[in-house]
């Protein structure tokens, strides 16, 4: 079993793999903050090339293509790199407008390989960039896997001695080129030749079709071998064995085979991302990759009609005496002509199919860089590793959590309506901000450390870590310096997303949450993790199931822990009338912060599922506290001189409050602007100097004097309106400064908790750091 400090290293060393091969000369070209992210946060990108929207197909088509590529990349996990020339400037990444540009028919964009980049730049010249440029650039950035259609090679007839820039880059680039195999015009078998010369290894996708022709049994006899780790030498050079008597050919771009013989196979995504990894990250072999994938057979062409095709237009090249760079463009345009377009939209297709293999590729690729230990690990891990005199980063002893948050963690996209009020039914302009990383738990967990840099909390969750969402999560909790021991890996789910519109003062109009995963967290690795840490203070988020909080408040009672749950929303905190609640002094939940509406949604809850009507439990408690006629006629006193109480009179907020007093003995009641309203039991008759900083509180002495009911509000800070930037994560900020005190609610701590919520509204982060 690896010790903690091994499982801390191993995380770093997708980082410091990637670090080596990224270029000193990445700051010299133009990478798009989505592309830049994505490397350093080793979430698997695939580069794209140009030459196909700027010479390959007619607008609007060219630009049609490039963006569902791009689609088809990210819904398959990955982040798209298109790479192309803007103004001289080598951009990886490109955006809309230079998509645009790129395609625009009217605009005499240049094509370029290797040898044309020092012009272009000199010129600022606007262009597409072929595989050896694309290849040269993707490398430069970090970027380990390109999709594309064709492959260049060595062009018929081979006397010419006229051989593609793509072959030669191959021989000294590092990444890996995913395609349908050289384009048919070419010569292929002397293209295989002059790679092999290279020492680049070219291997062919075994995919469904040439599947189907094999023994199922054979197949699974392969993928058990290979799967198990102590697999003997015997077995696996058998699969090898195997592979090579097939006799797979190369596909030849329109046509699903060549006629030239494969050297390799891969057979599964997996496979190819070993390849690649053992190649440039273990060996740190130069070469690049060949990657092919036959054709669907839906969309490939017939190889006799091709061929035909093919030599007739090299017939015509020739009596037009057209050569060199020219002739390729010439043959791709002859073979179009022939074939009344159809070679134009199979390639397409061709394109489509290699960027979602490409992808699977990269995906594979990122969790090797991500999992593999380091080979340049030293045998004895020291005790402690410090960077920069900063704090330990790697711990020979497992440091147990004294807080634990359960709850969800989400990818949150913010927009910004322009239209005020926002038009509903209708399409808004706006601004749509850059993703970060949020959810309720998160962010209680994130404000707790940051108030508290002497705290140990963990957060228990769910992620998919193999999704983008999850991925991006992993790299934000390691830059946070946040325990990630607490994650649970779902495979099957998506990773949580929200996405939230706001006005114009940054006010939630209306928001979308896919949190199905967060509802499936299995509570018997929460309870475990509860179990090792003892922790003395649990937050649950109710984003979670009722089942989950059920089991959290059961352990919570065993192992006496103080529970402080936050609601979450409306809909959300309904849940709770579901949990098995006990009432004071038995109950595990020492703190419940709602806002006027979900104390409102709450009490509607517990009195739809009976919780009102325990007469033994929880009108014992209600009586003990003495509220009766007199109380709320001290309420109504004080509210002629504060006319906020009358509001809450009105609204039956002091009789929710009362009500749900014996299930969670502290309220804090959010509300917005208007500030903090605390409700709570007290064993002990409170000094007036609990309440410092409120403008109104109250002391009631219950019967038989055995229990005390305080009552007191505490104004917001004030914040400029100019300065308010967005309140969805002021909430989460106040409870999390509170969850870090102990659950401490007196003034000190109420008007710090606010101080830091003041702060959040006014950050573009949900949490501050103050």
């Amino acid at each position: 079993m690896l010790n903690t400090a091994q499982k801390l290293n191993r995380s770093l060393i997708s980082h410091e793999i990637q670090a080596r091969f990224i270029s000193k000369l990445a700051h010299r070209i133009n990478i798009s903050e989505e592309v830049k992210h994505a490397i350093n946060s080793n979430i698997p990108v695939v580069a794209l090339e140009s030459t196909i929207i700027t010479h390959g197909l007619p607008y609007p088509e060219n630009i049609g293509m490039a963006k569902t590529v791009e689609s088809l990349i990210r819904d398959n996990g990955c982040v798209p790199a298109t790479i192309a020339f803007v103004k001289g400037m080598p951009t990886v990444g490109v955006n809309s407008e230079h998509l645009e540009i790129l395609g625009l028919p009217d605009i005499h964009n240049v094509k370029i390989s290797r040898r044309d980049i020092p012009n272009v730049m000199a010129r600022k010249l606007t262009g597409g960039t072929t595989i050896a440029s694309t290849m040269m650039l993707a490398n430069i950035a970090g970027i380990d896997v390109f999709s594309t259609g064709g492959l260049g090679g060595v062009s018929r007839p081979w006397t010419l001695s006229d051989v593609s820039a793509d072959l030669d880059e191959l021989g000294k680039t590092p990444v890996a080129v995913v395609c349908s195999g050289p384009k048919s015009i070419l010569d292929i078998q002397r293209t295989m030749e002059y790679l092999e010369t290279k020492g680049v290894p070219v291997s062919t996708y075994v995919d469904e079709a040439m599947r189907s022709k094999i023994d199922p049994y054979v197949l699974q006899r392969i993928e058990n071998i290979q799967r198990e780790s102590n697999s003997d030498a015997r077995s696996l050079n058998e699969i090898g064995k195997f592979w090579d008597l097939q006799k797979y050919n190369v596909p030849g771009f329109y046509v699903r085979d060549s006629g030239v013989r494969s050297p390799f196979v891969w057979e599964n995504p997996r496979i190819a991302a070993d390849m690649i990894y053992n190649g440039k990250y273990r060996m740190e072999m130069e070469n690049g990759y060949v990657f092919c994938a036959p054709a669907p057979i839906e969309v490939a062409l017939d190889k006799t009609i091709m061929d035909e095709i093919i030599d007739e237009a090299l017939q015509l090249a020739e009596q037009y005496n057209v050569t060199g760079k020219e002739l390729t463009p010439f043959l791709l345009q002859t073979l179009y002509e022939k074939t009344n377009g159809k070679s134009a939209k199979v390639n397409v297709e061709f394109v489509k199919n290699n960027a979602i293999l490409g992808s699977k590729i990269a995906a594979e690729l990122s969790n090797l860089k991500s999992d593999a230990p380091s080979i340049f690990q030293p045998s004895n891990l020291e005790e402690k590793t410090e960077i920069n005199n900063t704090k330990p980063l790697i711990e020979s002893k497992l440091k147990l959590a004294e807080t634990i948050v359960v709850g969800s963690v989400a990818v949150d996209t913010m927009c910004r309506i322009i239209n005020n009020p926002p038009l509903m039914n209708d399409s808004n302009p706006g601004k749509i901000m850059d993703s970060k990383i949020g959810g309720v738990g998160f962010n209680t967990a994130l404000a707790a450390s940051r108030s508290n840099a002497d705290s140990s909390i963990m957060l228990i969750t769910a992620i998919n870590k193999n999704d983008v969402s999850g991925k991006l999560i992993l790299s934000k909790m390691k830059e946070f310096n946040m325990s990630s021991e607490g994650l649970i890996n779902i495979s099957n789910e998506n990773t949580a997303q929200y996405i939230s519109m706001h006005d114009t003062n940054g006010n939630l109009v209306v928001a979308c949450a896919d949190m199905d995963i967060i509802t499936n967290i299995p509570s018997n690795s929460v309870l475990k993790k509860i179990e090792e840490h003892k922790p003395k203070y649990i937050l649950l988020d109710m984003n979670i199931s009722s089942e989950l909080a059920d089991d959290v408040f059961l352990k919570a009672m065993e192992l006496d822990i103080k529970i402080m749950v936050e609601p979450t929303s409306g809909v959300k905190c309904s849940k709770l009338g579901l949990c098995n609640l006990a009432v004071f002094p038995q109950t595990p939940v020492e703190l419940l912060t709602p806002t006027i509406e979900e104390l409102a949604i709450i009490h509607a809850s517990l009195a739809k599922n009976g919780k009102f009507e325990d007469i033994d439990g929880w009108f014992t408690v209600l009586d003990a506290l003495g509220i009766n006629s007199q109380l709320r006629e001290r309420l109504v006193m004080a509210s002629r001189k504060f006319p906020l109480l009358e509001k809450y009179l009105q609204k039956g907020v002091f009789q929710q409050a009362f009500q749900l007093l014996p299930y969670f003995p502290r309220l804090v009641i959010k509300d917005g602007s208007n500030g903090v309203l605390v409700v709570q039991i007290e064993t002990k008759e409170p000094k007036t100097v609990s309440f410092n900083g409120s403008d109104f509180h109250i002391v009631n002495t219950g019967s038989r004097h055995r229990l005390f009911l305080s009552i007191a509000h505490y104004p917001a800070f004030k914040v400029n309106e100019s300065d308010i930037v967005n309140v969805t994560g002021a909430g989460d900020t106040l409870a999390g400064y509170l969850l870090s005190k102990g659950l401490s609610v007196d003034g000190k701590s109420i008007q710090e908790a606010q101080k830091w919520a003041a702060a959040s509204v006014c950050s573009p982060d949900a949490v501050p750091n103050i």
